[in-house]
């Protein structure tokens, strides 16, 4: 059996979407013999970062999304997109005692910009991203940041690069477009790997590729993307 997914183009500048054709990848089921203590979503997290191309990458995420551990928290999703958790009680009983999780309140504006929002554990065994975003079958690793801005900033920036090539930040209060240009621009230098930062400002998403904060335009382009009101 064949499954069709759709993956990112690494060597296109501006990260054309390709369509592929890639074999299932086994089952991640932890056994005794294995030296790796876990859920079985837990090892193929732990897998992903040790596949060596974004194919095998993608074929993890595949079977991340698929994996029937997960299960809609409807309070949380909207008619047309959901948010996705391996334990719905803990998120209730978490509101139940007055909190929002961070992680929670980043997937309720994502699942707004039209993105499945998969929340994913985070093992003490391994490294692990925050979620894996769905949207038009197209699939993310993604970390998640909350920040109100100032020095703190770059440190979340930095924090993030080790878990995912992709950061989405959300921000409680707003750095000026200065620090935001700067926090750009070093970032992406200083982390090779990065692909695309996410911010969000309320509940609006703006996507910064590398290509884009790379061109001699991003300062003008971005200030107009910022300071839109929808």
């Amino acid at each position: 059996m064949e499954i069709v997914v759709t993956y990112e183009n690494p060597n296109s500048e501006d990260s054309i979407q390709n369509n592929i054709v890639v074999e299932p990848i086994g089952e991640y089921k932890p056994t005794e013999k294995s030296s790796y203590v876990g859920t079985s979503i837990n090892r193929a997290i732990k897998d992903y970062y040790a596949c060596p191309t974004n194919k095998e990458k993608v074929s993890v995420l595949q079977w991340i999304v698929e994996n029937p551990e997960f299960q809609v928290l409807r309070r949380y999703s909207t008619t047309e997109n959901s948010v996705y958790g391996l334990n719905i009680s803990q998120y209730d009983d978490i509101l139940l005692s007055g909190e929002m999780p961070k992680n929670l309140a980043i997937a309720q504006k994502l699942v707004v910009n039209k993105f499945d929002v998969f929340l994913l554990t985070n093992p003490t065994s391994t490294k692990s991203a925050d979620f894996v975003l769905r949207k038009r079958n197209c699939l993310y690793y993604v970390e998640g940041k909350t920040s109100s801005g100032g020095s703190a900033l770059s440190t979340r920036m930095e924090e993030g690069n080790k878990q995912a090539d992709r950061i989405v930040v959300n921000f409680i209060s707003y750095p000026s477009l200065h620090e935001i240009f700067s926090l750009v621009k070093t970032t992406f230098y200083k982390y090779t790997q990065l692909k695309e930062l996410y911010f969000l400002k309320g509940a609006r998403l703006i996507a910064i590729k590398r290509n884009f904060a790379e061109s001699s335009k991003f300062e003008a382009k971005f200030a107009k993307l910022w300071g839109q009101r929808k």
